[in-house]
């Protein structure tokens, strides 16, 4: 198992029930949507704004920081940069870079034109940014990061080979069914509690005239991921889901297919929204829409709890919490209810002035509170209290990760980076293709990525 596993595995329970829970102290969300425009570069601020005496904060710089998000994440986030600006006077210019965020990235760091700071995709990425030096330490900012606004193991997600690079700065759940209750009042179904209970409330909603499920996995299949994390965790165990996520991991065991049967059992062309293909054709964020548009076209939406705020501020800003939009727990399997997580990180690419002011502001309640006062993000940071979340299915998503039995990291995040892409493997599978020849394939290239890191 490798060490970011372990300590993810040992300690995730602990930091959540800390980090979410009201006078105690994610996840991107692992991936933006395609279904917005590319978010291009603009100011964050217009300026730096008087301080509360009147006077003008000194200006120290100007930065850049860029993250894979558009859209109502990308409004959300800004709120965080606008705050900052407003404290120190320091200009940030936001860049979203919308898809194929990781080569975008790496593209920058080795022409030498690296972004001042940047949210790092994925553990995997972190570990060779660190490894070839093109991201700095956190000593190396001269930023002094008190481990006790973090419950143990958050800070630990941020470093590489006992060095601290990163910071997570915020986290969703992933184990969010989200529904819309209006629809399930209409057809006389209940949200359903373990597996079988949710084929058959697929079923019902079926035999009612409905399309049970939206579906986005193109060009955004990292969403197919988490439907496979979520179910491999319940059903395979998080002991089991450690190995497969470590260098240790074998993807030809059956454990796999049995997880990847039960996806094509339920993400069929009769159960989502233009079968298969349409699937196929639909990001992430139109999936959202295909059940909380003002016009829907299904009744429930797999994915994060990030999807109620992209629902809310960007799909359809008329809908009313929790008439209209509401979740359940991922459904148990053979009583496994283990949930899955998302969280980013933040790091540092140079040293220019103002970047270390930055990396010290999102270590602080006073930006995990502004962020969390959005409804978008859990924050990990102990001095946010949960009474800032602005409503009760964030609340309730902040609950769920502090009493879950066992609580464990984003997978696909946790593979090596440079390693094959499991989102299309899983987009062949809900295809129909038959699937050992893919693992095997998938286990022999990753095994190599992880032998290159």
């Amino acid at each position: 198992m490798s060490r970011t596993s372990r300590l993810l595995a040992v300690l995730l329970t602990a930091v959540f029930i800390f980090g979410a829970c009201g006078g105690g102290g994610e996840t991107a969300q692992p991936g933006g949507g395609g279904a917005s425009p590319p978010a291009g570069s603009s100011p964050a601020t217009g300026g730096a704004t008087d301080a509360p005496d009147g006077t003008q904060p000194a200006v120290e710089g100007s930065i850049t920081v860029t993250s894979l998000w558009g859209g109502a994440e990308e409004e959300n986030f800004r709120k965080v940069l606008d705050a900052f600006t407003a404290k120190t006077g320091i200009e940030v210019t936001y860049e979203g870079v919308r898809q194929d965020y990781a080569t975008a990235l790496q593209t920058r760091i080795t022409g030498g034109n690296p972004p001042d700071v940047a949210i790092i995709p994925g553990i995997g990425f972190l570990r060779r940014f660190a490894r070839d030096g093109s991201i700095k330490t956190i000593n190396e900012l001269g930023v002094n990061v008190d481990p006790a606004n973090y419950a143990p193991g958050i800070l630990e997600v941020g470093q590489v080979d006992g060095e601290q690079y990163a910071i997570m700065v915020k986290f969703n759940s992933k184990s969010t069914m989200w529904y819309r209750p209006d629809a399930f009042s209409d057809l006389g179904v209940e949200p359903a509690e373990d597996w079988d209970g949710f084929k058959q409330l697929i079923e019902d909603i079926k035999a009612g005239g409905e399309t049970p499920l939206g579906l986005g996995v193109s060009p955004d299949d990292w969403t197919l991921t988490d439907w496979f994390e979520s179910i491999y965790v319940r059903q395979a165990g998080p002991e089991a889901y450690d190995t497969l996520f470590s260098a240790d991991g074998d993807w030809t065991d059956q454990s796999v297919i049995d997880a990847i049967t039960e996806m094509q059992a339920v993400l069929t062309d009769d159960n989502v929204v233009g079968g298969i293909s349409g699937a196929l054709g639909t990001g992430f964020v139109d999936g959202i829409g295909q059940v909380f548009s003002a016009n829907p076209q299904a009744v429930m939406y797999y994915e994060g709890g990030f999807v109620g705020g992209i629902a809310t501020g960007q799909v359809n800003t008329e809908l009313q919490i929790p008439d209209d939009i509401n979740w359940f727990d991922f459904p148990s399997i053979n009583g496994g209810d283990a949930v899955t997580i998302g969280g980013d990180v933040i790091g540092a690419l140079t040293t220019n002035p103002g970047v270390k002011e930055f990396i010290e502001y999102m270590t602080t309640p006073e930006a995990g509170q502004v962020w969390a006062e959005t409804g978008a993000i859990i924050s990990p940071i102990r001095g946010v209290d949960t009474s800032v979340y602005p409503n009760e299915l964030v609340q309730k998503e902040a609950e769920q990760v502090a009493n879950a039995t066992a609580v464990r990291f984003d997978g696909s995040d946790l593979l090596p980076a440079g390693g094959p892409n499991l989102g299309a493997l899983l987009q062949q599978a809900i295809q129909g293709n038959d699937v050992a020849p893919l693992l095997e394939d998938f286990q022999q290239q990753v095994t190599d990525a992880w032998g290159n890191e």
